[in-house]
């Protein structure tokens, strides 16, 4: 990746940067400052940490940036190709078994004997057999409104019967006919211009349609997919919330047969078909982001071999993005901002940089102390350029923190954003599917064989075997059913599909969607059952289809149910629309469900979740309008899931002007963290305002520390200087305060727990705490102590007389604090007092006792 050539196309990236030039520059001149102070202090140490620091979340930042925009356009690409491949392997199933269709093989054999005549009665009957075909293939398209024409050809290409009367083709030399006829597969697919389709590139499936009494050919079955109508659809649906990004479809060579913007990517014009290293390129004379993919397939089948495209221009590809309306959601605040559900990475920049903030506050600390304590202290510059080094460490931190927070924040979106993608490509995944099943019942309703027998009030046996001989082979075909079964006028179950299933035959179906199905009024009708257990899926939750057969006296007789194989084909979908990682593996935790408008489960991919099962979802989800999409944050069984949501739309007419009305809610779950994890974020540090000093008024200097969220004080005259990372030693006949020994220029020095003798139980930590080394004179000897503290915080010069130490009335004997200090207003110090530690006390109290040798030890 060009990390300075894409830079300048981040706007995120370039604010960074900014606000670090910036701070870059203020450490430049206190390093410069420094040097000149009375106390030599030098920042530089300070500012290359923070430097060195900075390439971690500015390389992060990138990568994000650049990844989040590579990724929309591989999942747009991706799902193009793969939801095109998917309607295309239906279709490669149509062409061959409707090649096998009785009536187009009754008007070609017709043909075949008829063409030893020529009487006029022949020529009618041909008029009227081709008229009552075309009319058949009419209600195929009505049914299966994919494709835009059928044709039927015979051995020489002559046009025989066709749907669209507007195409002038009479005669076909496409080779597609002798392939069609030679083939060993199950059909013929191609894709270019033909004469079959106005010479203009166009998607054919073919097949030879057959004697079934010797298999010799008889003629060439053409359907012809309306490929421009559907890629048209898919790119609208893709493109709708991002219209700077232009789609593609593009044969192996790179040229491209469909576009979503054909003014911007002409079809006929040449787009790299393989990634390169950077994912750029030049088209028209602009830069552009790309992805190339292949299909990953579905059920074996890829199809030509075809590569979905997509770019966006540079300038455009990492645009910072609004929040969109599902960060209103109450959890997501709360959760983005849970450092708790930080990536360790970001965790680890985090500490860091509060790490090296901690090591300049203990430097700027002991530099006032060290002001404090020297001769002729009073030094104005020193102590407001040692104040100024701390504002800017703590703003530098700040930048951190809060790219860091916005590094989180902009993950759990593209989590977020990818989820509502995902799901919006599940629910119509089903849609499609469940559409093709509309279309299944309602064509094979028109069987001739079923029409005729259920003509008759009761079947003979020989009609009765051979739907069931019809039944067993369409199901053996679509194996998305799990059985078929037609029924009489009666609602009497006549002929199933599974040998298995035969002892259903006889009985009847017991159900009002078989009532409802035998009193349809048109061939486009049809009936879907509830999804409920059936006794026809082994008591199992599913959908069956129905569709009214009628006879060539367009009267009712019967139905047919398909059975949907619900269990297998929806958890099929919900797994393939579920990310993967590079060993093809979803993410642990991640499940995605089918669920209705109650929220009652369709399908799960969890093992943990049935169908049937009833979840608690908020009203925003189970409300979703058609085609609707939102993401939240959500918890669920003591986890913090992000959480995407689409409710169906249907697919062409299906659902939409149909009649049909059923929506359902494709549901996909990523585990962020378990609820019992999240933790309060500690409240900002309280900001102390100290007394000032009027004129000529007495001052002395203090230096503050926290211990368990107060702030105490010592004066800065008995502070020695804070220290760090100290390992402490533990001692023998020592008070419970006492924590352990320290070595300080080779002094044993003994550390006392203030938190303990706040009676805190809380252990000490040589990576967060800090010791602040003290020292008094007793008995005219200097003697040393360590006070372990949560955090230094910083060393003001306040007036005498805002000190106020305890009246003999007040005091306690064993008190280790002398004074407060006293506010000039309560709200200063929040409605506090400070109080000042007395270090003699705590020495003679903690440390004295202790030190004398004992005058017994064990024998």
């Amino acid at each position: 990746m060009q990390r300075s050539h894409l830079i300048g196309y981040m706007p995120d990236v370039q604010n960074f940067e900014k606000n670090m030039n910036t701070l870059s520059g203020k450490w430049d001149l206190l390093t410069l400052l420094g040097s000149m102070s009375n106390i030599g202090m030098d920042t530089s140490e300070t500012r290359k940490a923070f430097e060195d620091l900075l390439d971690e979340p500015l390389k992060r930042l990138i990568e994000e940036t650049f990844n989040k925009s590579l990724n929309e356009l591989e999942s747009k690409a991706q799902t193009a190709i793969d939801i095109l491949i998917r309607n295309l392997f239906e279709r490669t199933a149509d062409i061959g078994f409707l090649a096998t269709d009785d009536d187009i093989r009754d008007y070609l054999l017709f043909l075949h004997s008829a063409d030893m005549t020529a009487s006029e009665e022949i020529r009618e009957i041909k008029i009227k057999k081709k008229e009552a075909l075309t009319e058949r293939f009419a209600e195929y398209v009505s049914k299966y409104s994919v494709y835009e024409n059928i044709i039927l050809l015979d051995l020489k290409g002559k046009v025989l019967v066709q749907l669209d009367t507007a195409n002038p083709v009479t005669f076909s030399k496409d080779p597609l006919i002798q392939e069609s006829l030679r083939t060993h597969q199950g059909y013929v697919e191609t894709y270019r211009s033909s004469d079959l389709t106005h010479h203009k590139p166009s998607l054919i499936y073919s097949y030879r349609v057959c004697n079934p009494d010797n298999d010799e050919p008889l003629g060439v079955l053409c359907l012809i997919f309306r490929f421009e109508n559907e890629l048209k659809s898919i790119f609208n649906k893709l493109t709708r919330d991002n219209p700077y990004i232009a789609l593609e479809l593009l044969n192996p060579y790179g040229e491209v047969i469909a576009s979503s913007s054909a003014h911007h990517v002409p079809v006929g014009s040449h787009l790299p078909p393989r990634n390169n290293e950077d994912q750029q390129t030049y088209y028209a004379g602009f830069e552009y982001l790309y992805k190339a993919v292949k299909t990953t397939g579905y059920q074996g089948y890829n199809g030509s071999g075809w590569i979905g495209h997509a770019m966006v221009p540079l300038h455009l590809a990492f645009r910072t993005s609004s929040r969109s309306t599902f960060l209103k959601n109450d959890l997501f605040d709360t959760v983005a901002n849970a450092k708790t559900y930080y990536p360790q990475e970001l965790q680890d920049i985090l500490a860091k940089a509060k790490k090296i903030q901690s090591e300049l506050d203990i430097t700027v600390w002991n530099g006032n102390v060290q002001i404090a304590n020297s001769a002729g202290h009073e030094s104005p510059f020193t102590k407001a350029l040692l104040s100024e080094i701390s504002k800017t460490g703590e703003e530098t931190k700040r930048v951190f923190d809060h790219t860091v927070a916005n590094l989180n924040t902009a993950m759990l979106i593209q989590h977020l954003e990818a989820l509502k993608f995902q799901s919006s490509l599940a629910i119509d995944i089903m849609d499609r599917n469940l559409y093709e099943r509309a279309n299944d019942c309602r064509w094979w309703a028109l069987t001739t064989t079923f029409r005729e027998s259920l003509s008759h009030t009761h079947p003979s046996h020989e009609e009765r075997e051979k739907m069931n001989t019809i039944l067993e082979y369409i199901n053996g075909l679509y194996t998305v059913y799990s059985s078929m079964f037609i029924y009489d006028r009666e609602g009497t179950i006549i002929a199933a599909s599974n040998p298995s299933d035969h002892s259903i035959i006889g009985k009847k179906v017991g159900y009002s969607w078989a009532l409802e199905t035998l009193d349809l009024k048109t061939t486009q009708d049809y009936v879907v059952s509830a999804f409920e257990p059936s006794p026809y899926y082994a008591n199992r939750s599913t959908y069956i289809y129905n569709a009214c057969i009628r006879n060539f006296n367009e009267e009712n007789v019967g139905g047919i149910g398909i059975v949907f194989d619900a269990e297998s084909q929806f958890e099929a979908m919900l797994h393939d629309t579920l990310p993967k990682d590079e060993n093809h593996l979803i993410p642990e935790g991640m499940f995605a469900l089918f669920v209705d408008r109650s929220g009652r489960v369709i399908s799960s991919t969890s093992s943990t979740i049935n169908v049937g099962e009833v979840l608690p979802l908020p009203v925003s989800i189970l409300e979703l309008t058609p085609g609707q999409s939102d993401a939240q944050i959500l918890p669920y069984n003591g986890v913090y899931y992000a959480l995407g949501a689409t409710c169906s739309n249907g697919y062409r007419e299906y659902k939409q002007s149909d009649g049909y009305d059923n929506d359902l809610i494709a549901l996909l779950y990523r585990p962020i963290g378990e609820m019992q994890v999240l933790v309060t974020e500690a409240p900002a540090q309280r900001v102390y305002t100290y007394p000032k000093a009027n004129g000529t008024e007495e001052t002395t200097e203090i230096s503050t520390f926290f211990v368990d969220g107060s702030l105490f004080a010592i004066e800065s005259k008995n502070v020695v200087c804070s220290l760090s990372h100290q390992e402490l030693t533990s001692i023998l006949h020592a008070s419970e305060y006492n924590l352990g020994v320290i070595s300080y220029e080779k002094r044993m020095i003994s550390v006392i727990s203030l938190a303990k003798l706040l009676g805190k139980e809380k252990k000490y930590d040589k990576e967060r705490d800090t010791v602040i080394l003290v020292k008094t004179v007793l008995e005219k000897q200097v003697v040393y102590l360590g006070l372990a503290v949560d955090a230094i915080y910083s060393s003001p010069e306040i007036p005498i007389r805002s000190i106020s130490h305890y009246s003999n009335i007040l005091k306690n004997e064993n008190s280790l604090t002398k004074a407060v200090i006293i506010p000039d207003r309560a709200e200063d110090f929040g409605n506090e007092m400070i109080s000042i530690l007395d270090i003699p006390k705590i020495y003679m109290q903690l440390i004295q006792p202790y030190s004398h040798p004992m005058h017994k030890v064990m024998a």
